[in-house]
Formats: structure tokens, sequence, C-alpha cells
């Protein structure tokens, strides 16, 4: 990725189910990036919405947005980066919103020829009441800085890549619904690209309350194992890690992070943690319950 000037084309993509009054918020956070707004696009992609998400788009000069019919955030981001003509491509999800040093951070970053890939940090948000629902997604969710620097993968949350990263090793898994983009950045590490984390790269996230926790969780667990059975996981080996799902969570991710005022708070995050291991599992067991049915249809 050569460029004289140092400038680069960036194309930031954005995946939409439904979400338009957080995605008018998120683009308005991205008319106020510093870095100059002839050097890069915004790409929506409305993943086939009941809502009208042209309404919000339309009010911004720089959006294109198109449509992918075919469900899944992953689906959605691969058909933005089809139609992207940046040499970098920048992955936001429509409810975060970026520091105004957005794109320009993830840029500085990838000027470094021994850089390929930058994941930037997500900071959490909460509502009013900060529920334990709330605290518990922000201390086990979206790790960027650890996930980076222990497993070598990253989110779409907040990802910057050099276009020739997707040429090489191809697109996110368009069948995972949860999941993809860890499958895909860690293709990347296996293939020698170098990923590094920003922290001035930073987009804030909203921690999510007790409901919509437990719908990601369940996704997640669904997710996990499609990806089992893709590394050839034995039968064995899936059905110890369902077992291990049922267990409550390790006391210390709860008492090491210093949340919660008292006991009884630090008590509730960990119950509230609990629940959330009982929705992975029931996504896992699920997903698994559908593929040996489809299984037997076809055999």
């Amino acid at each position: 990725m050569n460029n004289k000037d140092n400038s680069f084309f960036v194309s930031v993509i954005i995946p939409v189910f439904n979400d338009s009054e957080r995605l008018k918020k998120c683009l308005l956070a991205l008319e106020k990036q510093i870095y100059p707004k002839s050097l890069f696009e915004i790409i929506v992609v409305d993943n086939n919405s009941s809502e009208n998400i042209e309404i919000v788009t339309s009010q911004f000069s720089q959006v294109r947005l198109i449509v992918e019919k075919n469900p899944g955030s992953y689906s959605a981001r691969n058909r933005g980066i089809a139609l992207a003509k940046g040499q970098i491509l920048a992955f936001i999800d429509s409810d975060c919103l970026p520091v105004e040093q957005w794109i320009a951070s993830g840029v500085e970053a990838l000027k470094s020829e021994t850089i390929d890939l930058v994941g930037g940090d997500v900071v959490f948000t909460f509502s009013s009441y900060k529920s334990f629902a709330e605290v518990y997604d922000s201390v086990t969710n979206m790790q960027i800085e650890n996930n980076i620097k222990n497993r070598k993968v990253s989110k779409t949350a907040n990802l910057f890549v050099k276009k020739n990263v997707f040429d090489a090793v191809g697109l996110f898994p368009s069948h995972l619904k949860s999941g993809g983009d860890v499958i895909w950045t860690k293709k990347a590490t296996k293939a020698n690209f170098n990923l590094v984390y920003s922290p001035e790269a930073k987009v804030f996230h909203p921690a999510r309350k007790l409901l919509p926790l437990l719908k990601k969780q369940y996704r997640v667990g669904k997710g996990q194992v499609e990806i089992w059975l893709e590394q050839n996981d034995s039968s064995w080996k899936i059905f110890r890690k369902i077992i291990n799902g049922i267990k409550p969570p390790s006391l210390s991710i709860i008492f090491d992070k210093n949340i919660g005022d008292t006991k009884t708070e630090l008590i509730f995050i960990w119950l509230t943690g609990w629940i959330c291991n009982i929705a992975t599992n029931t996504g896992r067991i699920n997903n698994l319950n559908q593929l040996f049915k489809k299984k037997l249809q076809n055999s």
C-alpha cells in the first residue's frame, strides 16, 4: 500500500438491521471526523430491514446505501467489501459512536509497512440505571486489547484492514451469525498478517441490558457450534464444552475487575453471568439439535 503523501482512501462499512435511530447517531459522529472528507466513503449495508433505512442515509451526502438480503452481518459486510473503493476498509457497528480521530488513528497505525490490521478500543457506555447485565457485558465482551494480545483476534465493531488482506485470505464466513470476525481475524494472523491494538481509534458502545444480552449470548452459542465443527473438534470435545458451559462463571472474572460497590452487587453480577452462560449453552444445544436433524434429513 504505497502512497507518496501518506493519504489513503478509506471505505467505512456499516451493516445495519432495524437500527435506524442509532445508525443516525453513528453517521453524525462520522461527519465530525478530522480525516479529510475527500478521503473516505461510508457504505451502509441494509441487511433487509423492515425499517426505512434510506430515510436516515439520505440525510448524509457521503453515505452510499446498499441492500444485502441474505441474513447475517457478515453477509452484509462482504457485500460492502465487494463495492468498496478504499485501500483501507474500516468496520464499525451501527450502535457504535466513533471519536473524532477514529479514522485518522486507524490510518496512522496502518501507515507502517509491518502492520496489516488494527483493532481499536471499544469503550462501554451505560444507562442511568447501570444494570447488573450492563456491568457484566462490559467486563466480558469486546475485550479488544486482551483478545489481540492473547488470541490474535479482533472484532468488527472497530476494525481497520488493508484491502490486500481480504485479497489474500478471502471474505468473512457469511454463513455464521456470530463469531465470524474472530474466525476471520485468526485466519489473517495465522497467514502472518500483523494485527495491532490502537487505543486512539476509539468507539463507544452501549452495554446491553439483560434481555438483549441474553439474546446475544444465545446467538454466540449457536455460532460457537459451527466454529467447533469447522475446526473438526471431536464429539467428545464438544460434549465437554457444553457440560462446562452449565457451570457458573469463575468468581475471578467478577472480583478481579473491581466492579460493584458491595458484596451484594458482586453476587448479583455473578448470577447474571451464570444466566448468560445458560443462554450461551442453550444456543449451543439448540444449534446442535438443528444440525443433527438436518443431517438425518439429508441421509
